[in-house]
C-alpha cells in the first residue's frame, strides 16, 4: 500500500473545538476525510510522531483508540481497492467508511466553491487581485455554457487547459494569468478537502516576452525630470519619477505619508504582499516629497487608467521616442510589433526602471531584491532587463582583457 495517512485539525488555534481531519496522502494525490470529531486544540499533542489527543482531555484513551480505528479502516479499504483493482480516491473511500457522515459523499462543484474562495481567500487580497479573481470565474462560467457542461473538478485536465486556450483565444500572458488564478483557486480546494484530482498541477503558466520587460534609461528619466509640464502632466510625472527612485508600486506610492519615513527611510506595508518593505530615500525621491509634504501637501493620486493614459501623454510631450519591439505570443506563433517609449508607459514600467537600472550601475541583486520586497531571485529575476547597449559595454570588458592577455605573450 502506496499510502501515507496522518491527523491534523482544521485549525491549530483558537479556544473553540474543531474538526480532527485524517490527511491521506496517496501517489502524489493529497486528500482529507472528516474524522466526525472536534477537540480543543491545546488538548491536541501535533508532534509529527504523535498526533494524538493529550492527557489533559477528559477520556483521552478512549478518544485516540476510535481515531486508531478510524486509520485502520481507512488503511484497509484502500488496500481493499488496490486488490480489485479501482481507484484510490476519496468519493470511493468515503463511500466504504461507515462513520463517515453523509456529506462527506456530496461532491463539490467547482463553480460554486469559486464564489466561496473569493470571499474566503479574497479578505486579504488587493482589490486588483480579487477583481482577477472574479473575472477568472466569469470566463469559466461563460466556458461551461458554451460547452453545455457543468465543469466537476476531474475535468480540469489537460484537455481542458487546451480547450479553455482555444474558447479565450487570448494571447500568452493574458492566458497565463487566468490559469494561474484557476491554479490558485484549485490548491485552495485541494488544502480545504473538496478536491483531490491533481492533473492541473502540470499546467504551465504561459507569458509574453516583451511588454513586461520595458523600461527607462536613466537617460530617458533625466529628461522627464528636467521637463516642465502643465500641472495637470506636471503631478503624474512627479508621482512616477518617485517610483523610478525608489521601486514602490503605485498602489503604495499613492497612500504614502510622512509618517511612512523615518530616519531616511520609507518603512511600509506592501498592499499587494502585506509585507513590510524599507527602502532608503534618495536625494531626488527626497527633493520630490519635501516638494508636496512641506507645503502641507498629500501626494498626487489618479486612477489607474487614467494616470497611465497621461503618462503615454506626457511621455511623447517629452520626447521619448526609443523604438522598442514588443513580441506577443499565442500558442507557438509569435508577433513582434515596434513601439515607440511613449507607447508603452504605464506607472508599472516605473519599478521595473528602478530595478533594471540598479542592477546595471552594480547594486547588488540581493539588496535589490530586500529593496522591493520579492520574496525569491526568481521573481526578480523577470525584471531585469539588460539593453543592447549595456550588454556591449560589458562585453567590452572581456575585449579589453583578451588585449592584455595578448600584449603579455
Amino acid at each position: 500500500m502506496g499510502a501515507k495517512l496522518n491527523l491534523n485539525l482544521d485549525k491549530a488555534t483558537g479556544i473553540k473545538p474543531v474538526t480532527i481531519f485524517h490527511s491521506i496522502h496517496y501517489r502524489g494525490n493529497r486528500f482529507r476525510i472528516s474524522t466526525g470529531q472536534a477537540i480543543e486544540p491545546k488538548h491536541w499533542d501535533n508532534d509529527a510522531d504523535k498526533q494524538i489527543v493529550m492527557r489533559t482531555r477528559a477520556n483521552f484513551a478512549a478518544f485516540n483508540s476510535l481515531l486508531n480505528k478510524q486509520q485502520n479502516d481507512i488503511e484497509k479499504i484502500i488496500l481493499n481497492l488496490e486488490l480489485i483493482g479501482k481507484p484510490v480516491t476519496k468519493q470511493n473511500i468515503v463511500l466504504l467508511l461507515p462513520w463517515v457522515n453523509s456529506v462527506e459523499v456530496k461532491e463539490f462543484k467547482p463553480i460554486s466553491l469559486f464564489t466561496k474562495f473569493i470571499e474566503v481567500h479574497g479578505i486579504d487580497r488587493a482589490a486588483r487581485t480579487v477583481k482577477g479573481y472574479n473575472t477568472t470565474l466569469s470566463f469559466l462560467k461563460k466556458y461551461e455554457a458554451a460547452q453545455t457542461i457543468e465543469l466537476s473538478f476531474n475535468d480540469f485536465n489537460d484537455d481542458f487547459y487546451k480547450q479553455f486556450r482555444a474558447f479565450l483565444g487570448m494571447f500568452d500572458n493574458a492566458f497565463g494569468f487566468y490559469i494561474k488564478n484557476i491554479k490558485t483557486f484549485l490548491n485552495w480546494a485541494n488544502d480545504k478537502g473538496y478536491n483531490d484530482a491533481l492533473h492541473y498541477r502540470k499546467w504551465k503558466i504561459t507569458n509574453e516576452d516583451g511588454k513586461d520587460h520595458f523600461f527607462l534609461k536613466m537617460a530617458e528619466i533625466h529628461s522627464l525630470a528636467n521637463f516642465e509640464f502643465e500641472p495637470r502632466l506636471q503631478k503624474v510625472c512627479d508621482l512616477f519619477l518617485m517610483g523610478c527612485y525608489c521601486g514602490l508600486r503605485y498602489s503604495d506610492l499613492a497612500t504614502l505619508k510622512p509618517i511612512h519615513v523615518k530616519e531616511g527611510v520609507i518603512i511600509k506595508i506592501a498592499k499587494k504582499t502585506n509585507e513590510f518593505v524599507k527602502i532608503p530615500v534618495i536625494e531626488p525621491l527626497q527633493i520630490l516629497l519635501n516638494k508636496y509634504w512641506d507645503n502641507g501637501q498629500t501626494l498626487p493620486t489618479i486612477s489607474n487608467q487614467k494616470g497611465n493614459e497621461y503618462l503615454k501623454e506626457l511621455s511623447k510631450i517629452a520626447g521619448l521616442t526609443r523604438c522598442f519591439n514588443y513580441v506577443q505570443k499565442k500558442n507557438k506563433a509569435a508577433t513582434e510589433t515596434t513601439y515607440e517609449a511613449w507607447q508603452m508607459m504605464s506607472w508599472h514600467v516605473a519599478r521595473h526602471s528602478f530595478i533594471t537600472n540598479c542592477i546595471q550601475i552594480g547594486v547588488p541583486q540581493e539588496v535589490v531584491r530586500r529593496v522591493v520586497g520579492h520574496s525569491s531571485f526568481q521573481t526578480l529575476k523577470k525584471y531585469i532587463q539588460n539593453d543592447d547597449e549595456f550588454n556591449k559595454k560589458e562585453m567590452m570588458k572581456i575585449s579589453k582583457n583578451f588585449k592584455i592577455m595578448s600584449n603579455e605573450f
